[in-house]
């Protein structure tokens, strides 16, 4: 079992004789207190918040419940889903501003072969990283999402699908400073993705305890995923996503203590980017549309699987959800004709349709404007992404995110200890006060997010 070391407890016991304030003094500022934000991807508050009563062992995020600030849930964005949800954590803002609206591209005639949106060009509101390096601070992330080919991240191993040995040499190329993950994969071992396990989790964490080392970053983001990949697979609070939580907690700890070594007045930020729903039945949507004339197919050459020809409405998957595209939004047939046949199937139990989004509902909640309807699931259900067969399909013992926010099953966490910050529950938050807290943290300002910073309740 992971303990807090020496240095961590010091550390705590210095934080104790400031004012009590969670805002940081103008002497604290003069001196800006290294800011490490670390996302365990798909890990529910309630992992920590209710650990004994989950059986679980956390005692490092334990630690910053007892001694710093921390949240019971975060609302987060529509959809619940990786990429937006990373995207909103570092711009504060939602994706209809930040552009990042699902983890693929949509693309309903594969031509960009299944890509994602890996690169900061892709994101179109101010980061984190973009104002702490106007503001003179040195930045490094470790596999956060769409920072890819990022310009102004010092130290940067982007999030991008290297999965084989031999791709660690692409890993150094997208790398920067251009050989510095040579330098780095001495101490920490060859970068590439060896899957989303707990050995993968461990090498992120041994290439950015090695950059905290080294290069000494005031603002750094790390994201781990093994959490998701076990829950995925075997559904939130099984005994495999409970391990990963509990080797996370344990990751976090030396992740923590690298960064105190460092800075003894640094502030740990964790995060999650959504909670996690477990689910029975997948439920192929594109199969009704195909149906109704919506969706073409091709005609598959022996072996091979249904790909689409055209559409004139495309159901774009996010797992608990689905968005509906129209090729023609200004359409007003094709819209009528997606509208009864969306009712139609909400009104069939069998299909575990929560809610159906219009347009405009879409718009007001910050998703994808270019998107006609949202289809959101009853948590147990979820978007599959079959063309023909049968629309259901059994999925048992498995787990999935990217509902509407509203399901308390998909919050998020926050969690944070340091310089200045008081010990506190500040209740339930949304997502986008994050940024600008830790912006307010570095003494810096991100100019498009209008939330405000996260404060102790009196």
């Amino acid at each position: 079992m992971f303990k807090p070391s020496l240095s961590l407890l010091c550390c705590l016991l210095c934080m104790f004789s400031f004012s009590g304030s969670e805002s940081i003094s103008a002497q604290a500022l003069a001196v800006r207190p290294h800011v490490l934000m670390i996302s365990i991807d798909g890990m529910r508050p309630d992992y920590v918040t209710k650990a004994d009563a989950h059986g679980l062992s956390v005692p490092v995020l334990r630690s910053f419940m007892a001694h710093g600030m921390y949240a019971d849930g975060v609302i987060g964005v529509v959809p619940t889903i990786t990429f937006p949800s990373h995207a909103t954590l570092i711009t504060g803002v939602w994706p209809d501003r930040h552009g990042i609206y699902n983890n693929a591209l949509f693309d309903p005639l594969n031509q960009t072969m299944g890509a994602w949106y890996w690169y900061e060009d892709d994101l179109k509101a101010p980061t984190l990283w973009q104002v702490a390096a106007k503001a003179g601070i040195v930045t490094a992330s470790v596999f956060w999402p769409s920072t890819t080919d990022a310009g102004d991240i010092d130290y940067l191993v982007p999030a991008y699908p290297a999965r084989i040995p031999e791709e660690a040499h692409l890993m150094e190329a997208l790398s920067r400073p251009d050989g510095y993950l040579k330098k780095i994969e001495k101490q920490a071992g060859a970068f590439y993705i060896h899957g989303s396990d707990l050995d993968f989790d461990e090498l992120l964490t041994r290439t950015s305890i090695a950059i905290i080392r080294d290069a000494k970053p005031g603002f750094m983001t790390v994201h781990l995923v093994s959490v998701d990949y076990y829950e995925h697979k075997t559904g939130p609070f099984s005994p495999d996503s409970d391990h990963a939580v509990e080797e996370s907690d344990r990751m976090i700890g030396q992740l923590a203590d690298a960064e105190r070594a460092v800075d003894p007045q640094a502030i740990v930020v964790v995060v999650s980017d959504h909670g996690f729903a477990a689910t029975h039945t997948s439920v192929n949507l594109m199969i009704p549309f195909v149906q109704a004339g919506l969706i073409s197919l091709k005609s598959p050459s022996p072996g091979s699987q249904p790909s689409i020809a055209s559409w004139k409405a495309m159901v774009w998957n996010a797992g608990g959800s689905a968005y509906v595209i129209l090729k023609d939004p200004e359409d007003r047939e094709t819209l009528e004709r997606v509208n009864t046949l969306l009712d139609g199937l909400r009104d069939d139990s069998r299909y575990g349709i929560d809610r159906i989004l219009t347009h405009e509902e879409i718009v007001a909640r910050g998703g994808d404007p270019n998107a006609s309807f949202l289809v959101d699931f009853h948590p147990g259900f979820s978007a599959g992404g079959r063309l023909v067969g049968g629309m259901l399909n059994a999925i048992p013992g498995t787990g999935n995110h990217g509902y509407l926010p509203d399901h308390p099953q998909l919050q998020s966490s926050f969690f944070a200890i340091g310089s200045g910050i008081s010990h506190c529950d500040v209740g339930t938050i949304d997502m986008r006060q994050i940024a600008p807290t830790v912006a307010a943290w570095m003494g810096v300002r991100l100019p498009d997010a209008i939330q405000p910073p996260i404060h102790c309740r009196p």
